[in-house]
């Protein structure tokens, strides 16, 4: 145990993940420190059973689903999103309710992988209450009913009816584990990285620390802490490459910073002087009536009341502008073929870093308000 602990508070937890993959006594040391005194060594157990790629362990997460600390129960939810069995729907239902947002979040994902079709992350408390309480006073035929008035799939419905019917003391499927970890930190919404006070993440290294500095404070105060600490050096450098590539779809292209751009590029056709300046700045449609040849001819003086008779016209330019800029996401085309048009709206949206742990068939199988529902999963409750 000492061994583990020591691991665990250096936050080597693909360590503890191999040792306990490889060895009895590491995997007990492992599970018996979900409920370490210590509430970083707890969560950073929880995460290092998602490294461990043991289906069985679940049995043991869910009881982390009720610590005090929510650091613990979101790397909890995590976990148990991950391994997607149904015998934890009941729990992940649970976790519909919590407090925190990262817990309802992960939770949400994890249900949609096993019960695709309602929109979990924005399920009503009400009819959360509804699944906790096992519908106590409904037939089967009603069930039926209130699991298709919240869009619940067909074959989905038959698969939560067949495991209620077995009290969800369904047996761990063991045989098909993810091919590779989660590893990537989602980004959290406005709303909740208003509620990180400082940039310094406890339990982060100086190497870890220097590299994420590489990136703007706004973007770096919104990536999780409960994410964060997971980062070795090799993988901090990895999500600091991906956000960079990120950040300018994700941030929106001012219409004068437009309008700059396309004058320098006119500019570097030719040496341009003060009338030539003065012909660029002319709306198009002014230009063809008079004529290229004409305007040649005309003075500085001449140009210059031309332009002032016409600045009305100038918003034509920035509304060419918006729809060059509606085309710089290299992913649109991609998801376009993919997945269809409104698919690829959806998910151009969404950071390239929060897509890379959604398998491509999940995707492919979601309708577009599970789809909605999911990109909006991160966003706090009114």
């Amino acid at each position: 145990m000492a061994k583990t602990r020591s691991l665990l508070l250096e936050f080597d937890t693909d360590e503890v993940g191999r040792l306990a993959r490889e060895n009895k006594a590491e995997r007990s040391a492992l599970i018996k420190a979900f409920s370490d005194p210590s509430d970083i060594v707890r969560e950073r157990a929880l995460i290092a059973a998602i490294d461990l790629a043991d289906p069985l362990v679940v049995t043991d997460v869910v009881k982390a689903l009720s610590d005090d600390v929510p650091d613990v129960r979101i790397a909890a939810a995590q976990a148990l999103a991950f391994y997607h069995q149904p015998r934890t729907i009941p729990n992940m239902i649970q976790g519909l309710k919590d407090s925190n947002t990262w817990v309802r979040s992960h939770c949400a994902a994890g249900l949609s992988k096993l019960l695709n079709g309602p929109v979990w992350a924005r399920i009503s408390e009400d009819n959360v209450q509804k699944f906790i309480d096992d519908f106590p006073e409904m037939a089967e035929e009603d069930i039926n009913r209130f699991l298709m008035s919240i869009k619940m799939k067909p074959s989905a419905i038959d698969r939560y009816i067949n495991w209620r019917s077995q009290e969800f003391d369904v047996e761990i499927d063991i045989t098909s584990l993810a091919e590779e970890l989660e590893s990537a930190p989602i980004l959290l919404s406005e709303e909740a990285a208003a509620s990180i006070d400082t940039p310094k993440i406890s339990g982060v290294s100086e190497e870890v620390e220097e590299i994420l500095s590489e990136l703007p404070d706004e973007l770096r105060e919104t990536l999780p802490p409960e994410d964060l600490r997971r980062l070795t050096p090799s993988s901090a450098r990895e999500l600091v490459q991906k956000l960079k590539v990120a950040i300018p779809s994700e941030t929106p292209v001012k219409k004068k910073a437009v309008k700059v751009r396309k004058v320098k590029k006119v500019r570097k056709k030719k040496k341009e002087t003060a009338q030539d300046e003065l012909i660029a700045k002319l709306p198009t449609e002014v230009r063809k009536e008079v004529g290229d040849e004409t305007l040649a001819t005309l003075s500085v003086d001449e140009l210059e009341a031309l332009l002032a008779s016409t600045a009305e016209s100038e918003p034509e330019e920035v509304e060419v502008e918006e729809e060059v800029d509606e085309m710089q996401d290299p992913r649109l085309e991609v998801f376009i073929n993919k997945y269809g048009l409104e698919k690829a709206e959806l998910l151009i949206s969404i950071p390239e870093v929060m897509l890379e742990g959604i398998p491509e068939e999940q995707i492919q199988e979601m309708d577009l308000e599970t789809l909605k529902g999911l990109t909006q999963a991160l966003e706090p409750r009114d």
